[in-house]
């Protein structure tokens, strides 16, 4: 029952958000194919960026900023094109500059972004209900990078991170879901009353258990009582 307390409530929130909800949701890579049937294939090489609000785990409508062919004037404007539920739904012209993504980089989808985020926060300790998410070039080479941010109840972010979208790996934690190095080695150990981790875990808890008994029989040798505090306060003297 305390291994079921201890979950942390992003878990429940999977359970909570219906089935429907989770996996038939269209990812950012669905809602590209979508836009990419309505503008024409060559559409995909003149794509500016990818979002996603209210994500739960996937936001219901995507809006993706694609750049103009140039015409014959050479001018080239940008257009948002919002995806929801396999179909286009609306179109409008934006004021918005930027570099084309090179979606032939893109290795991890938006299904596979919420499931790092996901591990970065439970391992951080921290609850979110929906995510934002932003694919765009972080730099002029065009390279791909998910820019995700963490809310939990109306309008309260609790975390952000960056992920390059052509390696899956993280690249930036914000300071809520970034981990010292103490609780890095932390994490490496299971607690008392909890399944270990791993062998090496077997042995650390053991060589805790056999530290913790060493400092009480020092302790009541000493007159402290029998305590594995570190620091015990002096005895009282006798009445």
């Amino acid at each position: 029952m305390d291994s079921i307390r201890s979950i942390p409530r992003v878990l429940c929130l999977l359970v909570a958000w219906s089935a429907s909800a989770v996996f038939a949701s269209e990812t950012a890579y669905d809602a590209l194919k979508v836009a990419a049937a309505k503008l024409g294939r060559d559409s995909q090489n003149r794509v500016l960026e990818v979002v996603g609000s209210g994500g739960r785990p996937q936001p219901a409508m995507w809006q993706i900023a694609v750049e103009d062919a140039p015409g014959k004037s050479g001018a080239a404007g940008v257009q948002q094109v919002d995806v929801r539920s396999g179909s286009v739904v609306a179109q409008r012209r934006l004021a918005l500059s930027g570099t084309r993504l090179n979606l032939t980089a893109i290795q991890i989808d938006s299904d596979g972004v919420f499931s790092v985020a996901n591990s970065e926060a439970i391992r951080a300790g921290v609850s979110f209900d929906r995510l934002n998410y932003r694919l765009n070039a972080d730099n002029q080479a065009g390279i791909p990078v998910w820019k995700v941010e963490l809310f939990d109840g109306p309008g309260h972010r609790v975390g952000s991170l960056k992920i390059s979208a052509d390696s899956a790996q993280v690249i930036e934690l914000s300071p809520e879901l970034a981990l010292t190095e103490e609780q890095k080695r932390e994490l490496r150990w299971s607690k008392p009353g909890e399944k270990y981790k791993s062998i090496p875990d077997f042995f650390h808890r053991m060589g805790k258990r056999a530290e913790n008994t060493g400092y009480k029989l020092k302790n009541w040798a000493n007159g402290y009582g029998w305590t594995d505090d570190r620091n015990p306060p002096p005895p009282s003297p006798n009445p």
